[in-house]
Order: structure tokens, then C-alpha cells, then sequence
């Protein structure tokens, strides 16, 4: 390992900020010449070198290079400096034991059908407790439209979804179409020639399969990915039509505490017979997609907000009668459209992000808040989306000052 085996982190607001921080592992992995499992990380403030909250999540097993490094700085960092020359505390990078695990860390369970497939997911931490749907039809009957969707969402071990009749103590009799964070529908580039828009594909009704899963201190992931479908349009390097086989990988974090989860989605496609490959080409490809989401929550009456300057990048809803329940979607994209009440029904909500290569979304969920729900969407997107914490491996480079005679001096 070499001598400054340190991380650099930088806030890049005006005051002190603590959370979360993740990077790429693959080039720390071959720097420091560490495993994961022996890896220990503590904030260079701390003479103690007490563990910080730390894991390495693999998001797919296909592409080491998407494997990160996730960690929780406790202790507020104070502001660095707007060129992020200046950073604003170091994270000092050592080996150990693995740190047993805790009581209270976020976990998750796969729960499989008879037939060994994935039928859903639950992910729990000390606020929520959400089932991810993995397959269209979770009653096994003609209602086949729940894939990709959080069917119960349980913020303090009381639904959010239909919030009036949890309020009462109900359960049995909560609606059975509830849902959230829905994909319902892609849109890729359409074909160079003939012309076209946009090629849409409905996800609705198709399963997803489980590529992957992790738990430790700081959070609880899955990656999942859509059914596989064909796709005929453009080549993101040549622009020319090419044939692939496209999948839409999304990666769901829930995290310690958290009432929220983070969201990270991409479309993985791949030639789909030998003729379409590109000679010197990765058979590989990321490519451009929009998203459109669908929700299903009984708010009752309620009051929307967007933001609405310079280009609407969250949105907020919230119930307008006790228990004052709220949703909020903040993207890194911006949100084209938002469409309630969806179709003429008040309780459905749809929304469309303008097309990117990737897209990472916050979903937060709230009650009790009559008022101010929004400023939470509102200072969530900046912190989590807009303006993270970064942090880069230490550049150990020489900084030269100019001296009071005119000479350099080495720092």
C-alpha cells in the first residue's frame, strides 16, 4: 500500500455538511493493492481512527468497473473550496478485520416462487420497510401489471401508500392497485433511416430478474434488470442502425435512517447476432433512454409542487388532511412532464424524465408534514443528486508557493 493512502473529500456548499460518499473501487483496489474485506477507512480528524460506516458493493457481476465504494462521514466537513483544489478533510485508507456486523443495519430478503424464481424483494431499515415487486402478477392471477414497482411502503411500520385506511388500522382492506416507483414505459432514439422519433418499449407487464444484492452498514442494494427486448436504431458511436438486445439495469439503495431511497438506472445492450457486431467496437454499449414513471398512492386532496427554475429536476406531493402523508421524485434528469391526475383518477401520477445516458433518482416518502414537505424534496435533490460529497484518491503533487525574495518554495 503506499505511504499516503488517503482520500480526498470535498464539500462543494457554503456550509458544513456530514452523509454519504461514493466512489469507484476498481481503482482503489489497484492502487492500494487491498481486498474488500480487509478494508478499513477513518476520518484523518480522528486520532482515534475510529471505523467509518463502510462498504464495497458489486452493482453487476458482468463489469467490475462498476463496483463502488460506499461510506458515511458522521462529523460535518467544512465547505471546500469552489474550484475543488482545496479539500475538505482526508479519509485515511488501512487494513484490518472486517467489522462484525450491527443491530439496526439496513438487510434485505429475496423471496422466491416455487419454480426457484425471484418473485420480489423486501428492503428494510429503521424507518422503512418497502416490497419491490420483481414480477407482473404477485396474486398469480389476471392483474399482470405490477413489475418493477413498490407495491407496500412502510415509513415507521405504517403504509404510506394508503395512508387513510393504515391510518385506521387497516390492512386487508387497503387498495389493491397501490404502487410506486414504477418504470412503465422506455423510450430509445428511433431508427436513422427511415426516420422516426422515438422506439418505445412497456415494461409494465415483464419481469425482472435479480442481477445482484449486497448489505452492510451503510446501505441495502439490489440491481435488477427488465426483460431482455430487441431494439433496431442507432448505434451510440456510428450513429448507423444496428440490432441489439437491450436490458434496463436499475440499482436500488436503501440506506441507514434514511426515509428515502436512491435510484440508478441504465440501458446495457448487446449485439444480437454476430453479423451486428462493430469490428474494434465493445460489444457493450450504454445507450440514451427516457423514462416514464407510474405511481399509484390514495393521497386524497392534495397539493403538488414542482420546482420550477431554471428546468424542473423534483417534484412534490402531499396529502392535504391528517395524516398529511408525501411523495417526492428529485432526478439528475429533468422531468419533462408530470401528469396528475393520471388518466382522470386522482390517486395516479405519472411523470417522464427527458432522455440520458443514465439517471439517478431520489424517491422520498413523508408524513406528518403539512407544510414544508417540498423544501425536503427540494434540499434532498441538492445534496444527494445536484451537489454530492466527492472524493478522489489523493494526488500526492507538488504545490509550489512564491516566497517573500522571489523564490519557490516546495510545500
Amino acid at each position: 500500500m503506499p505511504s499516503l493512502n488517503l482520500l480526498s473529500v470535498f464539500n462543494p456548499s457554503n456550509y458544513w455538511r456530514s452523509g454519504y460518499v461514493t466512489i469507484p473501487w476498481q481503482a482503489i483496489a489497484q492502487q492500494f493493492q487491498i481486498s474488500p474485506e480487509e478494508l478499513r477507512l477513518s476520518d484523518l480528524r480522528d486520532l482515534s481512527h475510529t471505523p467509518l460506516s463502510a462498504q464495497i458493493d458489486r452493482i453487476d457481476p458482468e463489469d467490475p468497473s462498476r463496483d463502488v465504494l460506499v461510506f458515511h462521514l458522521p462529523k460535518p466537513i467544512p465547505p471546500g473550496s469552489e474550484d475543488e483544489v482545496l479539500a475538505s478533510t482526508f479519509i485515511r485508507l488501512d487494513r484490518g478485520q472486517a467489522i462484525p456486523p450491527q443491530l439496526g443495519e439496513p438487510y434485505l430478503e429475496v423471496v422466491t416462487g416455487s419454480d426457484g424464481r425471484e418473485r420480489g424483494v423486501r428492503l428494510v431499515n429503521n424507518r422503512l420497510i418497502i416490497w419491490f415487486n420483481l414480477i407482473p402478477a404477485p396474486e398469480d392471477n389476471e392483474r399482470n401489471w405490477f413489475s418493477g414497482s413498490a407495491t407496500s411502503v412502510q415509513l415507521d411500520h405504517q403504509e404510506i401508500l394508503d395512508p387513510f385506511r393504515a391510518a385506521m388500522g387497516e390492512w386487508l382492506g387497503q387498495d389493491p392497485e397501490k404502487r410506486c416507483m414504477q418504470v412503465s414505459k422506455l423510450q430509445l432514439p428511433g431508427t436513422s433511416y427511415p426516420k422516426s422519433p422515438y422506439y418505445q418499449v412497456s415494461l409494465f407487464n415483464h419481469s425482472y430478474r435479480l442481477v445482484s444484492q449486497s448489505s452492510g452498514p451503510v446501505r441495502a442494494t439490489i440491481t435488477i434488470a427488465s426483460e431482455p427486448f430487441d431494439y433496431m436504431g442507432p448505434d451510440p458511436v456510428t450513429g448507423y442502425n444496428r440490432h441489439l438486445v437491450c436490458e434496463l439495469y436499475r440499482v436500488i439503495s436503501l440506506y441507514a435512517g434514511a426515509d428515502y431511497l436512491i435510484e440508478e438506472l441504465f440501458v446495457k445492450a448487446k449485439p444480437k447476432a454476430l453479423e451486428d457486431r462493430i469490428v474494434d467496437a465493445p460489444d457493450i454499449v450504454n445507450l440514451d433512454f427516457g423514462l416514464h414513471y407510474f405511481a399509484h398512492m390514495n393521497m386524497g386532496q392534495t397539493q403538488d409542487i414542482e420546482q420550477v427554475f431554471p428546468v424542473p429536476d423534483w417534484f412534490a406531493v402531499g396529502s392535504t388532511t391528517p395524516p398529511y402523508a408525501a411523495y417526492g421524485l428529485a432526478t439528475n434528469l429533468h422531468i419533462e412532464s408530470v401528469t396528475h391526475p393520471h388518466e382522470g383518477d386522482k390517486s395516479c401520477f405519472s411523470w417522464q424524465l427527458l432522455p440520458g445516458k443514465s439517471a439517478k433518482c431520489l424517491h422520498l416518502f413523508m408524513r406528518g408534514q403539512p407544510e414544508g414537505f417540498d423544501a425536503r424534496v427540494g434540499h434532498s435533490w441538492y445534496e444527494l443528486l445536484y451537489r454530492p460529497l466527492k472524493v478522489e484518491v489523493y494526488q500526492d503533487t507538488e504545490v509550489k508557493h512564491p516566497a517573500r525574495n522571489g523564490r519557490l518554495i516546495t510545500a
